[in-house]
């Protein structure tokens, strides 16, 4: 007999035997569903927003099941679901000295295991692998990441993308995901691939497999169902921070479009305590200076559970007006990775976009966005916290055709601006803006790094985009570039204020002394010549004597 069907009798009160406070797991049927019945999406994103706004746990969903697993800590939650037209399928109490619980998550990495597996890496492939320290956790524990690049540890003027796994404790198969990555591209790479060798060559890949090994180590050693870090707080029960509720943009409830709903707790009790305020915890400082660091063009959270990608900006609920002001090139980068996936095990993910199926608040891929101009996905993965070992690695293969289509999407339409001084050609920090779009729900202006002068972007192909350039004490700059389906490259030059191209005396006039020296830069790019750079393509042509002798000759 199956088992939802031996076990759906259930849907009547049965009395809790735990002590209150201790986590429950509760699988059950959303109201109005039977389990195995397919339900919409719109009844999907209502129902588990219903659960949120009510501080549920919610652990995992699965749409084509119409079930929902929970993470309950009281009798009065399970009542209220009852009474709500919920239908319990199964509860069980999963305790650290639940051997069969054991079992299953002693195959899963720990904090130890994970530490030395990026060791391993970097010993077998010291030239494509570097391991970096990016902060401390609350009981002294290093966070790691991993760099794979041709050049490991070393600036360059290339894109980068962020994996990372393991935000929530209790989120076991997510470290694995990010450890497949590591382990596919540089056997790859090493084994001679073109496609993984071009990727890393061009491409830095930045992989954080555990954010929060003190949660994870105490889910292996003591409660299975943590969920939080292990900050000092609510120190008689449900200890911690939730990282992904931890994150500065609209960090706290009630800001603006969180309508419906709060998106994260205050009580320091909660699952979804956002913390004493915004980026408070270590952790979350960790990954918010690396990612200030190296301003990546994409970003992956990998969660668990549900198999969904969630939309970046959590709070949304699909108001044209909240949407994220690149939605078009959001949506298409979600729905490839859904794609990518389903390729490789024909297994659905859902896209919930616009739509979020939050709400929430302070979570990272919004703050990736809104505060670093990084292209960010939020993924459930699998349909449970902790499945068997066999079941959490066919997900992890799955996933693969994921990050690889997102590898693939980064060599794509893109719109590269480098800002630099004119006349000296250092690269500039300068505001960069594309006019195609309107920034009007919080995010901070796109500044292109000071060191090589560089602001990316990922474009939907064959527009024409036009990008406004600004610095303080320089010129602006208006400039239209067409893209289609490869990266363009765009430089902009922006002129110090009161500096006038051709006068290389300068003099505040263009003369003929100006026009000898002309000659004389004729085919040069050194800095003394670049003021005759009329054209802004760093070298001094034929193309630059026409502006030249019209400077020279004045209006008629």
């Amino acid at each position: 007999m199956p088992k939802f069907l031996a076990t759906i009798c259930l849907a009547v009160w049965m009395p809790l035997t735990a002590q209150a406070g201790r986590a429950t797991r509760a699988d059950l049927t959303f109201p109005g569903y039977r389990a195995g019945e397919v339900m919409p999406k719109e009844a999907a994103l209502h129902w588990v927003g219903w659960l949120r706004d009510r501080d549920f746990d919610v652990a995992g969903f699965v749409r084509d099941q119409a079930t929902v697993e929970l993470i309950l800590r009281d009798d009065d939650s399970l009542d209220a679901l009852v009474h709500a037209g919920f239908r319990v399928i199964e509860r069980e109490l999963p305790t650290a000295d639940q051997p069969s619980l054991r079992g299953s998550l002693s195959d899963y990495a720990n904090p130890t295991e994970v530490r030395d597996f990026l060791l391993a890496t970097v010993a077998e492939h010291p030239t494509l692998a570097a391991m970096t320290v990016i902060g401390t956790t609350h009981e002294g524990r290093d966070i790691y990441a991993l760099e794979i690049s041709n050049n490991p540890g070393v600036p360059e003027d290339e894109p980068a993308i962020l994996l990372n796994g393991l935000h929530h404790a209790r989120e076991v198969v997510t470290p694995h995901v990010v450890m497949d990555a590591i382990t596919y591209l540089t056997d790859r790479y090493s084994a001679g691939d073109p496609q993984v060798m071009n990727w890393v060559d061009h491409f830095k890949v930045f992989c954080v497999p555990m954010v929060n090994p003190d949660g994870s180590n105490y889910v292996h050693t003591a409660e299975p169902n943590h969920r939080k870090n292990m900050a000092p707080v609510c120190t008689g029960g449900n200890l911690g921070v939730d990282l992904n509720r931890n994150y500065p943009y609209h960090w706290g409830a009630g800001v603006a479009n969180c309508e419906r709903g709060t998106g994260s707790s205050g009580n320091t009790c909660s699952d979804t305590y956002r913390g004493g305020s915004a980026a408070s915890e270590l952790e979350t400082q960790a990954m918010i200076g690396l990612a200030q660091q190296e301003r990546f063009l994409v970003a992956v959270s990998y969660h668990s559970a549900g198999r969904f990608i969630d939309y970046p900006y959590a709070c949304n609920d699909g108001n044209p007006d909240n949407r994220m002001p690149e939605h078009a090139i959001i949506d298409e980068i979600m729905h490839g990775t859904a794609d990518g996936i389903a390729a490789v095990g024909g297994v659905t993910y859902d896209v919930y976009s616009p739509i979020a199926i939050g709400p929430v608040n302070g979570d990272d891929t919004s703050w990736y966005y809104a505060h670093n101009g990084t292209y960010p996905l939020i993924i459930e993965i699998g349909t449970s916290f902790q499945p068997p070992f066999a079941t959490g690695m066919a997900e992890v293969a799955r996933n693969r055709g994921g990050w690889l289509y997102l590898l693939g999407r980064m060599g794509g339409a893109r719109l590269d601006v480098r800002v630099a001084d004119h006349l000296t050609g250092e690269p500039l920090s300068a505001q960069v803006r594309l006019l195609n779009f309107t920034f009007d729900t919080g995010e901070l202006p796109r500044m292109s790094d000071p060191l090589f002068g560089r602001s990316r972007w990922l474009v939907t192909a064959n527009v024409t985009y036009t990008a406004e350039v600004s610095a303080p004490g320089y010129q602006s700059r208006t400039l239209a570039a067409p893209v289609a389906d490869e990266p363009v490259d765009l430089l902009v030059l922006l002129l110090p204020n009161g500096a006038v191209l051709g006068d290389f005396e300068p003099d505040g006039d263009i003369d003929m002394r100006d026009y000898y020296r002309f000659h004389a830069c004729f085919g040069e790019t050194t800095a003394a010549c670049r003021v005759f750079d009329f054209t802004a393509d760093e070298d001094v042509t034929l193309a630059d004597y026409a502006f030249l002798e019209d400077a020279l000759l004045g209006p008629e």
